[in-house]
């Protein structure tokens, strides 16, 4: 079992692509950097390659009414070649590409879908399970399946944005036994401080590393109201002796608004089993489950 796992953690800046070699480029240049640094993991955002509807030639005219079948006819045949790409730059860096999602149609849902490429070639795909009202007028579906990964013996999690705030699919993978929990965002400014609260809560409530990874910019789609995306890259974790973070932030971004970038963590995860087990707080050994079952149905 490892007791330590380094990640990197992106802020990823929309662009207005022209060809899909240009996202590839982009892509690369994070997973290089995340490699020269010495990270196991890069954690990319939800909507990674949201810049892609600029290849098609009507991109700009398209508006909120027609948002929709322009998703299903842009996104859903790149599918097979953004796997491609991805999973093999994990297999060409080494190294594991977690979180960037990518929308697609799948049996007449749409899907907005979370990857885990390995090195080894594998890959693991987890569907957003909670939907904006953005997402359902364009006509999503949510996932209905929730699992657990191993990175170098190391238990984690993937949720997509929105699932973070719901705490009872935290409990489901930490019942699995996960430490870690990555989560690819993209979402306005009263978004990201809902992701800042909840991905804090999460970790302090479950005692795990919750590493959060945003897209920022402006897409300039649909014309009559743009996607924009803003917040920080950073890593929540549990507040307790044993960490020595009083404030449960364990690493965060400060870039410049809109600015793109990386940054770097030693994830300790002995530090956090011994925090687990003798810190001053102990959530998980603290829970009363067969109380809570008993006042709710009371």
């Amino acid at each position: 079992m490892s007791e330590n796992l380094k990640v990197s953690v992106s802020v990823f800046r929309i662009q207005h692509y022209q060809q899909f070699e240009q996202f590839a480029e982009h892509v690369e240049c994070f997973v290089i950097d995340a490699k020269a640094a010495g990270s196991r993991v890069l954690v990319l955002p939800e909507f990674l390659a949201m810049g892609l509807l600029w290849t098609h030639a009507t991109a700009a005219e398209i508006d909120n009414a027609k948002v929709s079948d322009f998703y299903r006819e842009v996104f859903s045949p790149m599918l097979p070649d953004f796997q491609s790409l991805m999973s093999g730059l994990a297999k060409k860096h080494d190294i594991y590409l977690v979180g960037g999602t990518f929308w697609h149609e799948e049996d007449g849902k749409g899907l907005n879908s979370a990857f885990v490429f390995s090195p080894d070639g594998s890959q693991l795909r987890q569907d957003k399970i909670h939907l904006t009202r953005g997402e359902r007028a364009i006509k999503s579906s949510g996932g209905e399946t929730l699992s657990a990964f191993e990175i170098d013996g190391v238990k984690c999690g993937l949720f997509v944005c929105y699932d973070v705030q719901y705490p009872e699919l935290t409990q489901a993978l930490v019942a699995e036994g996960i430490e870690v929990l990555f989560v690819p965002t993209l979402t306005e400014k009263r978004g990201a401080w809902r992701s800042w609260y909840s991905a804090h809560a999460r970790a302090l409530e479950n005692q795990i590393f919750v590493c959060v990874s945003p897209l920022v910019g402006n897409l300039g789609i649909p014309n009559d109201y743009p996607v924009c995306g803003t917040g920080e890259a950073f890593i929540a974790c549990p507040i307790d002796n044993r960490m020595n973070v009083v404030d449960g932030t364990y690493a965060v971004s400060d870039f410049s608004e809109g600015e793109e970038g990386l940054i770097h963590a030693d994830l300790n995860l002995a530090t956090l089993r011994l925090s687990r087990e003798r810190g001053e707080v102990r959530h998980l050994k603290d829970r009363r489950p067969e109380l809570y079952k008993k006042l709710v149905a009371e």
